[in-house]
């Protein structure tokens, strides 16, 4: 009886087994089948195209103009690059590009403004963070992905662009005209306030960023500064290792510094502090609607692993995905991707939701000037808190 009861399990879990392959091969063959139909649609509308359309039309630009409506229904950031584009993708990393000087993204279906970077000619017009671009030189950018906006925006030093803005809260819509610059970003600017207390700004995250940093952070500790106010308002981000390295200079080693999880449980990367911190006395962090991406790492990073560490101003933009570069072919076309998603040491996921302040500052952004005590409501409130922090931790 045992065995027969055996033998019959054994047959059971092996047809089971057989029939489940089957029906993951059934289901496989038929997402083939459906994928060779869409394929054989797609082909269809571009010979009809080039058989009726008014005007005769590239065989490049209709495939370019395809990859490109593909990629950019998958989210903001996911583009197809021409060599042009990659090029120009490269160069902002370096730190000097010519345009007007602001992130943007694709937010609701509308252009917005990220962050205007400081000192560029959108930051001296008075652009803001949440800013929507719904006109560029007259033209509605509906229907406009960012790279297409971007491209409108940028160009050479001297030339003009005018801009039409929606702004909460505005009566009415803004035309501002903004004259491009080479845009230099240096990337960390640091002052000492009063009572010896260490002001670092980061506008965004370059090659060099860390590196930077690193001098400041050891001029700072022979100075015997006491404890950092670390600005991170209004930077959109930039490049994760740089994230990363910025990070290593504030944590002891085999503390987590961000987790990136793709699509199969696989994909997930976790990575991890190998340095000893160059400071290790307290911390506090400015943030705002215009702090995403890479600065958002930073954040929760600080904010996670160290006791002595506080965050105060308004919620970040919550740009929380990962974007791998990936070049198609020797003309240097390629696609820009998002893999993954980024997630805070306490496991947190950042896209659309951002990071809650520890103590909330809310300013009118029409009568702050960053970085200016008199003037910066945040700013002072980050004194008063840094200052309880240093008498705390004596």
């Amino acid at each position: 009886m045992k065995r027969k009861l055996v033998i019959w399990t054994v047959g059971f879990v092996l047809l089971s087994f057989l029939l489940g392959f089957n029906l993951e091969t059934s289901q496989a063959r038929k997402n083939e089948e459906e994928l060779y139909r869409e394929l054989e649609r797609f082909v269809n509308v571009i010979n009809i195209v080039k058989r009726e359309y008014v005007n005769p039309v590239d065989d490049k630009k209709l495939i370019y103009g395809a990859l490109k409506g593909m990629l950019s229904s998958l989210d903001p950031y996911s583009a197809f690059l021409e060599p042009e584009a990659t090029k120009e993708l490269q160069i902002e990393t370096s730190g000097e590009f010519e345009g007007v000087g602001m992130e943007i993204t694709l937010k609701d279906g509308i252009i917005t403004v990220v962050s205007p970077v400081q000192d560029s000619p959108a930051w001296n017009a008075g652009i803001k963070p949440g800013d929507k671009i719904i006109e560029i030189d007259g033209q509605s950018t509906k229907g406009m992905n960012t790279w297409e906006a971007a491209q409108k925006l940028r160009g050479k030093k001297g030339t003009s662009v005018t801009v039409s803005i929606l702004r909460e809260h505005a009566t009415k819509i803004l035309k501002i005209t903004l004259v491009r610059d080479v845009i230099k970003v240096k990337s960390v600017k640091s002052s000492i306030l009063p009572d010896d207390i260490g002001y670092i700004r980061i506008t965004n995250f370059q090659e060099r960023t860390s590196d930077d940093l690193e001098v400041v952070l050891k001029e700072f500790t022979n100075q015997k500064v006491k404890g950092l106010i670390l600005d991170l308002r209004n930077n959109p981000g930039g490049l994760l290792n740089s994230a990363i390295d910025v990070s290593q200079l504030f944590l002891p080693p085999r503390k987590t510094i961000v987790s990136i999880q793709g699509r199969r449980p696989e994909d997930k990367k976790v990575y991890v502090s190998q340095k000893q911190a160059i400071w290790t006395k307290p911390i506090v962090i400015l943030i705002n609607n215009g702090s995403a991406s890479a600065s958002e790492i930073l954040t929760g990073a600080l904010r996670d692993n160290l006791s002595a560490c506080k965050t105060i101003g308004t919620k970040t933009f919550g740009k929380g995905s990962v974007q791998n570069l990936i070049k198609l072919d020797e003309e240097g076309t390629s696609i820009k991707l998002t893999i993954a998603y980024y997630y805070t040491p306490s496991g947190t996921k950042i896209d659309g939701k951002g990071i809650e302040p520890d103590v909330v500052v809310e300013t009118s952004e029409d009568k702050i000037e960053v970085g200016v005590i008199d003037k910066d409501p945040q700013l002072r409130k980050a004194i008063e808190e840094i200052s309880t922090l240093v008498a705390a931790n004596k």
